[in-house]
């Protein structure tokens, strides 16, 4: 008897787990992951490495020292490795962990496409960018080559983004999602 109370407790909660009844898929939900986590894409890369050679040379670049608690003096590349490295890789799990209905789906697939374009162009080209101003490139090589990076791979970023805006705020809006456009 007591046998068939642990395996009847069991299925139970294998049912009451697998159902998803502890994750929020709201529309609100949604609306939070992707669109809010969007904002995290830089809109200038060619900003971002004016602020990291003013870093460097005020002497304030950091990175997580060896003791995971406290902060030291880092390269560039230490630097972006660190901010930068994974900065989608919870999202993107997050996103994927989200269920897709019919609805949802095309908007889930692609923020997943603009997450991990974002993610990849900030592991493989970042790096490369920082590692000029360690070498103490000129102003203008690091410049024209963050420019050349916004001119290509920004562009393209900015045309997953807009996609999945067209399909994310409609979504919003239908399900009363409130936010604000700046």
């Amino acid at each position: 008897m007591k046998i068939h109370k642990i395996f009847a407790l069991l299925f139970i909660s294998t049912l009451f787990f697998s159902c998803s009844f502890f994750t929020d898929n709201s529309p609100d939900r949604v609306f939070q992951l992707i669109g809010l986590n969007a904002n995290k894409i830089p809109s200038s890369f060619e900003r971002v490495f004016k602020e990291y050679r003013q870093m460097k040379a005020n002497g304030s670049l950091q990175t997580l020292a060896d003791d995971k608690k406290t902060m030291r003096s880092s390269t560039c590349v230490e630097a972006v490795n660190f901010y930068y490295g994974a900065t989608f890789k919870e999202d993107i799990k997050k996103i994927n962990a989200l269920d897709k209905t019919d609805e949802t789906k095309p908007i889930i697939e692609a923020a997943i496409d603009m997450f991990e374009y974002a993610q990849k162009v900030q592991n493989d080209d970042f790096p490369k960018i920082a590692k000029m101003i360690d070498d103490g490139k000129s102003d203008e090589e690091i410049d024209l080559a963050a420019r050349k990076l916004d001119d290509t791979k920004g562009v393209e970023l900015d045309k997953k983004y807009k996609n999945v805006m067209n399909l994310l705020l409609p979504y919003a809006d239908k399900h009363g999602v409130e936010y604000k456009k700046f």
